[in-house]
């Protein structure tokens, strides 16, 4: 092959808020150094500031286009590092010891370094630059994974995701040398696609399939999709709860955006070469079945809400997926980003709520949302519907997304009726997500308040970002009824 397409050209200002991301997290490093008298819960606020503004950047009308998954990711990272703030008591009492604020600004800095890795992963055209950013969020991810050092299960979440991290990583390397070896290019493009695909030799067509399988593995990690999916539920579990919804969020948006980039230059020749685009289409669908049911079955017999929350995070990942079966789209890239909007507003409510539970009821089980519906009415209604998205009930944001996740599937059927059998995977995983999304709704209202089970005094921050979370959501999801002609 020849080297016409070598390499990308990116620009200095493309990256401009990448590295105001990276410059804030020193600045607030360097603070809590050398100006040990400054509050350390401010970080976490000029933190958010940071990331609202980075989010706001991420519209590039310069450039002539826009970051969407930076903009999720920027989005998530401010709610985080909000979350951060309200749980910072938690944070203290499991770093450095009860009332010892000493080791919890590190977490700020590392949240935002990878916020900027998901960003430039966003806007990566070549696998040498979806690599390094992955690597930044990666790196950053396993440790604050394991940041709570006095708890044993935050300690093994790092360690797991470390030892699986590093397998991933080393599958999307062997990739990029396969891809390499038979393209003599690193770039990620139709023109490139084409030329292989349309290549009289077998042998070089073999090895280029075997390259973009490499690489669509290292995506799934991220994404939490199967096969590699196996380290979400512990992870999530054993992490602190602001970690484990960025992860939840921030790094499944990560996982996407290399999806689309790896993908994108297929779909862009499904009309011209559909057999053999169409063999990517069946693995992506059988994944996609693997993950709806390992995602929705597994979910169903948890008692922990934070493990429900990432087995929840499987099937939705595999909803997504979904959307990839019909890759000859032109608004692929328009209803995956859709969906992680409706994800992320959902997800991150759910995170606040179980944050607030177990900094007043020390607990992150399940059964602690008893009797929320009586003691605390308008804090349950607000997390009802954070659920009832996720469950994806009508009027709400939620239920739009998978609608367009089966819209977008009975598209392909149309092109590629062999993907038939995919849809008894999403009803399945579709109503699975009724029951054991609403195990919390249950606690909240069937089950009757403790002795001892006071009203949960919500933080305001809290409050704001559930109400928030809560009219969005169903904001997007009425807003579709007021174009229906009466």
């Amino acid at each position: 092959m020849n080297n016409e397409y070598v390499s990308a050209v990116y620009t200095w200002g493309q990256f401009a808020p990448e590295f105001a991301l990276v410059a804030l997290a020193t600045l607030i490093l360097m603070a809590d150094c050398f100006a040990p008298r400054i509050p350390k819960r401010v970080y976490p606020i000029v933190g958010a500031v940071g990331a609202f503004i980075a989010a706001f950047f991420m519209i590039r009308p310069e450039f002539g286009y826009s970051s969407p998954f930076g903009m999720i990711a920027c989005v998530t990272t401010a709610l985080v590092l909000l979350l951060a703030y309200d749980y910072r008591k938690v944070t203290c009492a499991s770093v450095g010891g009860a009332g010892v604020e000493e080791g919890t600004t590190e977490l700020c800095s590392l949240l935002l370094i990878a916020c900027a890795g998901v960003c430039a992963l966003a806007e990566a055209h070549d696998i040498i630059m979806l690599f390094v950013s992955l690597e930044v969020v990666t790196l950053a991810s396993y440790v604050m994974a394991g940041y709570f050092r006095r708890n044993q299960g935050s300690v093994e979440a790092g360690v797991k995701y470390l030892v699986l991290g590093a397998l991933s990583t080393g599958l999307m390397v062997f990739g990029a040398a396969w891809y390499y070896g038979t393209t003599g290019s690193f770039m990620l493009s139709a023109e490139l696609v084409h030329s292989l695909l349309t290549c009289p030799m077998t042998e070089l067509q073999t090895g280029f399939y075997l390259a973009v399988g490499l690489l669509l593995l290292g995506a799934f990690f991220k994404a939490g999709a199967a096969p590699m999916q196996i380290w979400i539920p512990d992870v999530y579990q054993g992490s602190p709860t602001p970690v484990s919804a960025f992860l939840a969020v921030a790094s499944k948006a990560a996982g996407f955006a290399v999806l689309v980039a790896i993908l994108l230059p297929f779909s862009r020749l499904y009309a011209v070469h559909p057999g053999k685009v169409g063999a990517i289409v069946t693995a992506i669908s059988v994944v996609a079945a693997a993950t709806l049911l390992v995602g929705n079955l597994g979910a169903i017999c948890q008692n922990n809400a934070k493990r429900l929350l990432g087995y929840s995070s499987i099937g939705q990942a595999g909803f997504i997926l979904v959307f990839f079966t019909n890759i000859g789209a032109t608004c692929l890239t328009d209803y995956v980003v859709n969906y992680l909007v409706a994800y992320m507003l959902a997800t991150v409510a759910a995170f606040y709520a179980i944050a607030m539970v177990r900094t007043q009821r020390g607990s992150e089980e399940i059964a602690a949302f008893r009797g929320l519906g009586k003691t605390n009415p308008r804090t349950a209604f607000l997390i009802t519907v954070s659920f009832a998205s996720l469950a994806g009930v009508p009027l709400t944001y939620g239920f739009l997304a998978k609608y367009n996740s089966f819209a977008m599937f009975i598209e392909a059927t149309h092109c590629q009726s062999g993907l038939i059998w995919l849809l008894p995977f999403m009803i399945v995983g579709a109503a699975a997500g009724f029951y054991y999304y609403f195990k919390v709704l249950r606690e909240m209202y069937w089950e009757k308040p403790q002795e001892g089970d006071k009203p949960l005094q919500v933080p305001v921050i809290t409050a704001a970002v559930l109400t928030g979370c809560a009219l969005v959501l169903i904001w997007l999801g009425t807003e579709p009824l007021m174009f229906i002609p009466y």
